[in-house]
C-alpha cells in the first residue's frame, strides 16, 4: 500500500479505532464538563476543531459515499434539482466553508480565508454541482438531507433549475446569492443535542472573527441577496454575531435580507431595537425542541419556558403585522420529546407558525455514543420505538405546513404516503 493510500486508510478509520479502543469510561470523561473546565474551552474547542476536519469530516464524508440509496430516491433525484451548491455559501466553526449544510452535504469548497471568488468558483465547488446536474447527488448524504427526504426539490424542468444549468454550463460565475454564518459557535445555551457545556467565544477569538468577517464575509454580502444568522449557536448569544447585524445596519448592504434561527430566549423588542432589526428581517426560525415546560428545562438546557412564550408572542405580532415575512417553529426529535410531536404542533400554530419542522437527533460527536442511543428513538432497537411510530400516526403530522424532514425515514409506509400527498 503506497503511503498516500495508507494515510488515507488511517483516517478513514481513526474514529472507528477510538470508539472500540478508548475505555468508555474515558470517553465519558471527555465529555464531562467539569473536564472542560479544568482543561480549558480554548483547549477543548482547538480540538474539537482539529477532530472534526481530520476525522469526523472523513468519517461523514465515507458514510455518504457508501449510501444505499433507494430506487425512488434515485429517480426523484434524477428528475429534481437543488439550487443550493450554485447560489449558497455556508461558513462552519470548523474554519472551512461549504456549498449546503455540512451534515446534509459533507465536502467543502475550502477555507474561509481563501479569496471569495477562488473559494466560490473552485474545482472542488464545480464538482459537486456538477453532481447535482448529473443527478447523481452523490456528495449528498440522502437520509440526513432534509430537502431529500421530505421530497421538497424543484423539478428539474422548472423555468429556475433550467437557468442554473445553462448559467452554470456557460460558465457565467457570481458570488452566492445566499450566505449562511456559522462560524461563531457562541450560544447562551447548552442544549444535549448540540454541545456538551456552554460556549461563548473569549476575547480573542472574537477578534479572529471579526477580521475574518472585514476580510472574506463582508466582500461576499455586498452581492449577496439573503444572510442567515446563524447555524452554528445564537445570533443574541453571540457578541460577535450581534456586531455583525449592527455592521450590516448600514448602506452598504441597503438589499440584503436577514433570516435568522434563534433559540428564542434573548429575541425579544429590546434586541429587535438595539441591533436595529425593523425592516431587515425576512424569515426567523425559533428552535425548541419541546411543548412542556418540564421537557424544554432538560432538551434546551439553561433557558425557561416562560420566556420562550412570551418572546413567541412577540414574534406573534411580528408575523400577523407583516414584519416577518416567514415564522418556522422547529423540533430535534429525540427520546425524551417524541411524544410531545402533535402539542408541537398545535402549539406552533398558536403562535402564528407557517411552517413546523421536524429532524431526528443525530449523533454529536464519538465520545457522547451511549448518550446517542439512549436519545435516538429513531432505532428499532429503541424500548420505545413501537410508541414512536405510533405517535407518527397522529393527523397534525399530517398537515401541509409541517416539515417531518428525516423523521419520514422512521415512519411507516402509510405515513410516508400520506405526508407525500
Amino acid at each position: 500500500m503506497s503511503l498516500a493510500k495508507s494515510v488515507v486508510w488511517l483516517r478513514g478509520t481513526a474514529v472507528e479505532l477510538v470508539d472500540r479502543l478508548v475505555p468508555k469510561s474515558a470517553l465519558k470523561l471527555l465529555v464531562h464538563p467539569k473536564f472542560h473546565e479544568f482543561i480549558g474551552l480554548d483547549r477543548i474547542d482547538a480540538v474539537g476543531v482539529w477532530i472534526d476536519n481530520k476525522f469526523m469530516l472523513k468519517r461523514r464524508q465515507k458514510i455518504t459515499a457508501k449510501q444505499q440509496t433507494s430506487i425512488s430516491t434515485q429517480d426523484y433525484l434524477r428528475t429534481h434539482f437543488c439550487a443550493s451548491p450554485f447560489e449558497q455559501l455556508e461558513t462552519t466553526p470548523t474554519g472551512l466553508a461549504y456549498v449546503c449544510c455540512p451534515v446534509w452535504l459533507p465536502t467543502p469548497i475550502g477555507t474561509l480565508d481563501t479569496d471569495p471568488q477562488k473559494l466560490w468558483n473552485g474545482d472542488i465547488a464545480k464538482k459537486l454541482r456538477e453532481s447535482i446536474i448529473d443527478g447523481s447527488y452523490r456528495y449528498c448524504n440522502h437520509v440526513h438531507c432534509a430537502a431529500i427526504t421530505s421530497r421538497t426539490l424543484m423539478p428539474r424542468d422548472a423555468t429556475r433549475a433550467q437557468a442554473i444549468i445553462v448559467r452554470h454550463e456557460s460558465g457565467t460565475t457570481s458570488l452566492p446569492e445566499h450566505v449562511k454564518l456559522s462560524h461563531d459557535k457562541s450560544c447562551n445555551l447548552s442544549c444535549p443535542s448540540c454541545r456538551s457545556s456552554t460556549y461563548l467565544a473569549n476575547s480573542t477569538r472574537q477578534a479572529k472573527l471579526d477580521d475574518l468577517t472585514e476580510k472574506t464575509l463582508v466582500p461576499l454580502l455586498r452581492e449577496a441577496k439573503s444572510v442567515l444568522v446563524t447555524g452554528s449557536g445564537d445570533p443574541f448569544g453571540s457578541k460577535h454575531f450581534r456586531n455583525l447585524l449592527k455592521r450590516l445596519n448600514g448602506g452598504e448592504f441597503p438589499d440584503l435580507k436577514i433570516d435568522l434561527i434563534s433559540n428564542g430566549q434573548l429575541l425579544d423588542p429590546r434586541a429587535w431595537e438595539e441591533l436595529g432589526l425593523k425592516n431587515r428581517v425576512r424569515n426567523v426560525e425559533i428552535s425548541i425542541d419541546a411543548a412542556e415546560a418540564d421537557t424544554y428545562a432538560i432538551v434546551r438546557r439553561g433557558g425557561t419556558f416562560a420566556r420562550l412564550l412570551k418572546n413567541l408572542a412577540f414574534l406573534r405580532d411580528m408575523r400577523r403585522s407583516g414584519e416577518i415575512a416567514q415564522l418556522t417553529y422547529s423540533m430535534v426529535v429525540q427520546a425524551l420529546n417524541y411524544k410531545q410531536m402533535p402539542a408541537f404542533v398545535r402549539m406552533s400554530e398558536d403562535y402564528a407558525a407557517d411552517t413546523i419542522s421536524f429532524n431526528m437527533i443525530r449523533q454529536r460527536d464519538v465520545f457522547a455514543k451511549d448518550e446517542y442511543v439512549e436519545a435516538f428513538i429513531g432505532s428499532p432497537d429503541h424500548p420505545e420505538y413501537e410508541d414512536f411510530l405510533k405517535v407518527l400516526d397522529a393527523p397534525e403530522l399530517a398537515q401541509r405546513n409541517v416539515l417531518i424532514g428525516n423523521v419520514r425515514e422512521y415512519a411507516r409506509p402509510s405515513v410516508l404516503a400520506e405526508a407525500a400527498e
